[in-house]
């Protein structure tokens, strides 16, 4: 289970023009939390819908679907806020390990 990491809700407009129409597309950034201190950034798609706040998220299951050869992918990404996806699932973190 990999944690995406929203650090702001800044909104990025892209605007271009497609066969004469012009068109805007919103994103966000976001991180996937790779361990060990490392991370890496990729763009969320908001379409229309609102902005991610900040916080921790899980990819929503909805995000993933099978390329035509039957293999996993990713589609539309659709991030899950983790107290709601743990809540939902009833997945519960482990207790942590005293040193």
């Amino acid at each position: 289970m990999s944690i995406v990491r929203v650090k702001d809700d800044r909104v990025i407009e892209r605007q271009v023009t497609i066969k004469g129409v012009p068109q805007i597309f919103r994103e966000q950034r976001a991180c996937v939390l790779l361990g060990g201190g490392y991370e890496t950034t990729f763009n969320v798609s908001l379409g229309t819908g609102p902005v991610y706040q900040v916080g921790d998220y899980l990819v929503h299951p909805d995000s993933y679907g099978t390329s035509q050869y039957g293999e996993p992918q990713l589609k539309r990404v659709k991030l899950w806020p983790l107290a709601v996806a743990f809540k939902e699932t009833g997945v519960q973190l482990p207790a942590p390990v005293k040193a």
